[in-house]
């Protein structure tokens, strides 16, 4: 039997990541991968859906423009080139995976890896022993079971489909079921989102969700928020979606219903009972080191239960990799998470009303887009929330609407991680013109000290 220092069940962002680190530390790596190296973000997730995101972007701005008579010409979209440049985006990160793993030294064992006692991986017929062991097998679309589901495509189906479907309800209004509703609208579909509860992305700064879903019906989606969809039904053109909202029936006629409802850990090789493993919420129970109730074994990314976000996997493998050497781990820091809406809807830290049950005195500063130069320059609307503690003037959290939202989040998770002072915004010098001269105004803002507003 082959010995390991470090065993890695999964080649997603989390765990091919791990691998070489781990391996450029030394270490004796090994992974294993059922399917192919990058996972669900690479494969069927982040990249090739904001792949589509991006061109459905780009074809509402062609749009805009052309009511103002910038372009004239007919649009239409070629749906067949959009798949095929997604397939080489995705094929061209997941190949360079294979070469940086390659690169590192680190063993990748293709094939459904199965965990056994005392830190052994079975794979392909053969055993692997480590001195640790990383559970990062990630997580699988969810299904819930209502009459007709097995009508319902997923986002998986979605991300394969050749054609553009002319319309298409999405059951679920969480991130995914957003991203692709905005998306196809975007491209010509009549999109319809049925959200069970009764608010959009709870949890986050009110004024900013609103915002968010202002554009979104501006765009075109319907939108039925507190609607329990009930069933899925052939129709004589199609799909009949039902479902109930205020104690009525409502039904809508489309060619596609997307199933949306979220992800759930993937556990496939791990007997929890068997192996005395303690699970919470059906993933693995993990500590603030990454360590599982069993010696030598950790968890990181969805398969832990945290945020479902690559870049927590990410992080979460770092400190699985900083315990396994014996080196201290630092405190886990604030994570940012973007919705790539039509607009960008970011956020990280607290929104005004979490910093209150906090015990914080919040004030919230705001910027629009409109009082910006390079905003208004690029055609881009939305607005930049601060949130700011009263007493320590220290920000606490930031949300931002519009377009490249994703890109500026990055400076306000360093705002939030350091705990930015109103006088070291002050002192903070930001390149004119930028979209990041709004995050430094809507910090301003929030002791009314905001200059160009």
């Amino acid at each position: 039997m082959e010995q390991f220092d470090l065993l890695i069940m999964g080649g997603g962002p989390g765990g091919y990541s791990l691998a070489a680190a781990a391996a450029k530390k030394g270490l004796k790596t090994a992974v294993f991968e059922k399917a192919v190296l990058g996972g669900t973000c690479l494969n069927v997730g982040c990249i090739p859906t904001k792949y589509l995101v991006d061109k459905a972007l780009t074809m509402d701005k062609v749009k805009n423009l052309s009511k103002r008579g910038i372009y004239a010409a007919p649009l239409t979209v070629n749906f067949e080139k959009v798949q095929k440049g997604k397939e080489m985006v995705v094929k061209k990160l997941t190949g360079g995976v294979k070469l940086l793993l390659d690169a590192a030294g680190v063993t990748t064992v293709y094939g459904e890896a199965v965990l056994k006692p005392d830190r052994v991986v079975e794979c392909g017929g053969e055993s692997f022993q480590g001195k640790n062991v990383v559970i990062a097998t990630g997580s699988e679309t969810m299904i819930i079971p209502i009459p007709g589901h097995e009508l319902c495509i997923t986002s998986t189906d979605v991300l394969n489909m050749t054609e553009i479907p002319k319309s298409m309800v999405v059951m679920g209004g969480g991130v995914i079921g957003l991203e692709l509703a905005c998306a196809f609208q975007a491209f010509g579909t009549k999109v319809s989102v049925v959200e069970m509860l009764p608010a959009l992305l709870p949890n986050n700064e009110r004024a900013a969700v609103d915002q968010l879903v202002s554009h979104i019906k501006k765009l075109g989606v319907k939108l039925y928020v507190g609607a329990k969809m009930l069933r899925v039904e052939k129709a004589e053109e199609g799909l009949k979606a039902v479902f109930e909202k205020d104690g009525a029936e409502t039904a809508i006629d489309c060619e596609q219903v997307l199933m949306a409802v979220g992800r759930k850990a993937s556990l496939t090789g791990i007997d929890a009972e068997a192996l005395g493993l303690e699970l919470e919420r059906r993933c693995v129970k993990v500590d603030a080191h990454q360590r599982t109730s069993l010696p030598g074994v950790y968890a990181i990314g969805d398969a832990a239960g945290g945020l479902q976000l690559a870049h927590a996997a990410y992080a979460e493998g770092e400190r699985a990799l900083h315990d396994i050497l014996g080196e201290e781990v630092p405190a886990p820091g604030p994570i940012p998470a973007c919705v790539y809406t039509l607009p960008c809807f970011a956020s990280v830290g607290l929104s005004t009303a979490q910093a209150e049950a906090a015990g914080f005195k919040p004030l919230l500063g705001t910027f629009e887009y409109s009082n910006n130069g390079m905003a208004l320059a690029e055609g881009a609307s939305g607005t930049v929330y601060v949130v700011a503690d009263e007493a320590s003037k220290k920000t606490l959290g930031v949300t931002i609407v519009g377009e490249n939202a994703s890109e500026m989040i990055g400076m306000a998770t360093l705002a939030v991680q350091d705990g930015m002072t109103l006088a070291e915004w002050e002192n903070t010098v930001v390149a004119h013109p930028s979209l990041c001269e709004m995050m430094k105004e809507a910090a301003l803002d929030c002791f009314g000290a905001a200059i160009h507003k």
